[in-house]
């Protein structure tokens, strides 16, 4: 991989609504996709892996950060958790980050959006993302990237196509028969609680953050 600028700045804001394209997030950079690109925030951009893509599509299927299973990106391989609403059958959402960002995530949101969370349906524990076309998530059902397209929410059952179109075709409207309230907590969870890395070191209001960074690289081969 070639070298990259490792920035470590931090803005005030590392989420903004309607950000649903691989890509968005980076500071000063308004085109999708993530090729070439420095780390704002240290953390690697997601690898969706699978094929090498075709067409529209083709920055959404990389192999420039290697596979989703890569244990030498910060925060250890891709892992995904996942959150089902506890009154709304039509919304299970998915986060998906580096090891490290999902584990104290899940913590997080647990402890904020716990009343609208089903318990039984939902996975509290991170589970490895395995990149094949039957696997969730997927690009197309992401609803939100964070912290410079290096963590994403989705959504399953939302089909954004205009992922595989070309830049600057319109989203697909997210449906209107989800859960509105478990999306905007976990959104809102995810945006002020996302770790953080600025010039001093590393930022988050789980301070624990640096121990799991070790134990997550130091575990990531059981995987």
């Amino acid at each position: 991989m070639a070298p990259r600028e490792f920035s470590g700045q931090i803005q005030n804001h590392v989420f903004y609504l309607d950000h649903r394209q691989y890509g968005s997030g980076y500071p000063g950079i308004s085109q999708r996709g993530v090729a070439n690109l420095g780390f704002p925030f240290v953390f690697w951009p997601i690898a969706w892996g699978g094929a090498v893509g075709i067409g529209a599509g083709a920055y959404l299927h990389t192999s420039e950060y290697g596979r989703p299973d890569n244990t030498s990106r910060p925060g250890g391989l891709l892992t995904t958790a996942t959150f089902v609403s506890s009154s709304n059958a039509n919304t299970t959402l998915r986060l998906l980050a580096d090891n490290v960002t999902t584990i104290s995530l899940i913590s997080d949101i647990q402890a904020s959006c716990s009343s609208n969370l089903n318990n039984e349906s939902s996975s509290f524990t991170s589970t490895p993302y395995h990149d094949s076309l039957s696997s969730l998530p997927q690009p197309e059902q992401t609803i939100q990237y964070y912290r410079a397209s290096t963590v994403a929410l989705t959504l399953d059952g939302y089909n954004n196509t205009s992922v595989f179109e070309p830049e600057g075709t319109p989203d697909v409207p997210l449906p209107s028969n989800i859960d509105t309230t478990l999306l905007s907590c976990l959104n809102t969870t995810i945006g002020e609680a996302v770790p953080l890395v600025d010039g001093a070191g590393l930022s988050a209001p789980n301070m624990n953050i640096l121990a799991l960074l070790y134990i997550a690289w130091s575990l990531s081969s059981l995987f």
